[in-house]
């Protein structure tokens, strides 16, 4: 399933790519990212083997905070509809608390995933108001890992794929210039789209990110290849 969405959405990007008519606008952006984890640890006490903490305890950890920075082509020039894609640079990941059942042995550290994604998304575009446009931004982003440094529950957290899909919504603000360039600004939610199983772990990541950008809009007269008529030479 996933290897079908992947090469539908490869196809249609080329297929956009290749009429200028279907190209919008293209734009980059910066953001700030907050992510944690989530373990489900189904075990009943035991005091014998510690199953309830090993080879992780439920538990949610605290967030990772971090920078993204990304890249981007909106497609379809209807007023209220548009295809964007993108390419951003960002890290997941948490800071865990080890524990050991021993209080004095407790330990910090963070669990860190530094990705590249390819993102796809729907925009429902509102109307424009006296100082911008509201929309609202549905898709899936596509990770794919670059590297990763676990210093947590390595036997859960290693689990992680080098390439999955996640869910995304996002609410945006377009703000209102006179020029081809405009201000936007962004919020978005990415939980996990499947849970990691293992043996008596459920492990799940969630990710918040605040995006402020710029998007060139691209006037009518350079979609149109269709050569003017100038006159006659004579």
């Amino acid at each position: 399933m996933l290897k079908k969405t992947f090469n539908s959405i490869i196809l249609l990007f080329f297929v956009f790519q290749s009429n200028a008519q279907f190209f919008d606008g293209f734009g980059v952006f910066v953001g700030g990212t907050s992510s944690r984890h989530r373990y489900v640890n189904n075990s009943s006490y035991d005091a014998v083997f510690l199953t309830h903490i090993i080879p992780a305890p439920t538990h949610k950890s605290k967030e990772l905070f971090y920078f993204s920075i990304g890249t981007f082509k909106e497609f379809l020039s209807y007023k209220h509809f548009k295809w964007q894609t993108e390419f951003e640079y960002c890290r997941k990941g948490a800071v865990e608390k080890i524990v050991n059942n021993m209080p004095s042995t407790e330990t910090t550290g963070k669990n860190q995933y530094t990705n590249i994604e390819w993102n796809n998304f729907i925009k429902l575009i509102g109307n424009e108001g006296y100082r911008g446009v509201p929309y609202l931004m549905l898709g899936i982003r596509l990770d794919y890992n670059l590297k990763r440094y676990l210093t947590a529950y390595y036997q859960i957290s290693n689990l992680v794929p080098k390439i999955m899909a996640t869910p995304d919504i996002g609410i945006g603000y377009e703000f209102v210039n006179y020029g081809n360039w405009r201000l936007f600004s962004e919020g978005h939610y990415n939980p996990d789209l499947n849970k990691i199983k293992s043996a008596n772990i459920t492990f799940s990541q969630r990710m918040w990110e605040l995006r402020v950008g710029l998007i060139r809009r691209i006037d009518k007269s350079e979609k149109c290849n269709t050569p003017k008529y100038n006159g006659s030479y004579y």
